[in-house]
């Protein structure tokens, strides 16, 4: 009898075999993922000499700023009382703070962490790759002119985080893209929140199977599977010049809660089924109302669902490019977005615009963006599995 149901020493072979053959593609995932992280963040460094007035000194870490420009200024032929006025003129020295980017270097001709100053005017006399720049190192330190620095610019750093697009590598900044991507992302949000979930609770707890619900159901699941470009020209036709909203956040953030309420109704329908009936039939047999049970009941419970749900169609469309290009996101905005009705950048379309530039420090600008999205991505994730586990109830 034990030899009748013992399991065949061949199918259990089989078996395992299949389960280690599932495993090889998850690995080369996770391979593929692995180098193309480690290649973004290799290009995200090089070693760079830079010339220009006053561009061969460093200075010691706490040197304040205003020090670093009224050095430069003096080296430019300014006078004394000339850089007074200009920095204690509010606009001219904004206008310098443009103008002039304070870097901390990991590594300069005259040490480690060593901050400089790049102007407007500097110019990039070399640039190489990591390892070959470090290997060359010495031989380019023995090598520098006047005026002359050699660094190992981390191309990413907190200056990248707070200054604004510009025309030179050397001072460009990601501020406002990532301010618009939040704006953008923050409106269609709450525009894609209450519809979305509020379709899903119609949809499960109210309307009745039958063949408006099946109608309903099929649709949202094929809008879900619909090109996000199709999106951008259904936002093109609508919302920029049917509604007159123009190129601005608005109406980025319309058609980008057009893309994300198809899946926060499946996601929020899939959070509601979760529920065991019996709750509901509980609720019932106390005398509650339809409302009651279901927003005083279902819904907490399901909420924590739905709150990842909307998290991971955040993290989706926090990464839309193609849509946004086609409602005018515009590829150089030099300006923090004040309202819904400001021109707008989010980090995608940044991106597109760094890679697209022939000068080849832009590809590593870009590679520091994506760096950038690729953190804003891991946050969102993280919350989403953090409140999957902190809330999951097993019923």
């Amino acid at each position: 009898m034990n030899r009748a149901f013992s399991q065949d020493p061949w199918k259990a072979r089989i078996d395992r075999t299949f389960a280690r053959a599932l495993v090889l593609p998850l690995l080369l995932a996770l391979l593929l993922l692995a180098t193309l992280l480690g290649d973004t963040l290799y290009r995200s460094f090089s070693v760079q000499v830079v010339g220009g007035e006053g561009a061969g000194r460093t200075y010691p870490l706490g040197t304040p700023w205003e020090t670093l420009v009224k050095e430069r200024l003096l080296a430019e032929g300014y006078l004394e009382e000339e850089v007074q006025e200009l920095l204690q003129d509010p606009k001219e020295r904004r206008a310098l703070w443009l103008q002039n980017r304070v870097e901390l270097m990991p590594l300069t001709h005259e040490g480690p962490f060593r901050l400089v100053l790049t102007g407007l005017y500097d110019e990039r006399l070399g640039d190489y790759s990591l390892l070959q720049g470090l290997r060359r190192w010495e031989e380019l330190k023995a090598s520098l002119g006047e005026g002359e620095r050699l660094v190992l610019n981390p191309w990413l750093d907190a200056s990248f985080l707070t200054r604004y697009p510009s025309r030179s590598p050397l001072l460009a900044g990601i501020a406002p893209a990532i301010v618009g991507t939040l704006w953008v992302l923050g409106l269609a949000l709450l525009i894609a929140i209450p519809v979305g979930v509020g379709t899903a609770i119609l949809l499960e707890e109210y309307l009745r199977q039958g063949r408006l619900s099946r109608i309903l159901e099929v649709n949202l699941r094929n809008l879900a599977g619909v090109p996000s470009i199709v999106y951008g020209l259904l936002g093109l036709a609508l919302f920029v010049r049917g509604f007159g909203f123009g190129p601005t956040v608005l109406a980025a953030s319309f058609t980008l809660a057009l893309l994300g309420i198809p899946v926060i109704v499946v996601t929020s329908r899939e959070a509601l089924r979760s529920v065991p009936d019996s709750i509901r039939q509980a609720a019932f047999a106390l005398g509650a109302t339809r409302r009651q049970v279901v927003f005083r009941t279902v819904v907490p419970a399901a909420l924590p669902g739905m709150v990842t749900g909307v998290i991971l169609s955040a993290a989706r469309l926090i990464g839309e490019a193609a849509p946004l290009l086609l409602v005018g996101a515009a590829a150089y905005v030099p300006y923090i977005p004040s309202g819904p009705l400001s021109e707008y950048t989010v980090i995608p379309v940044q991106i597109y615009l760094w890679v697209s530039q022939n000068q080849p420090e832009f590809a590593r600008v870009a590679a520091a963006g994506i760096l950038v999205m690729l953190m804003v991505l891991s946050v969102l994730y993280l919350a989403a599995l953090y409140l999957r586990n902190r809330f999951r109830r097993e019923w």
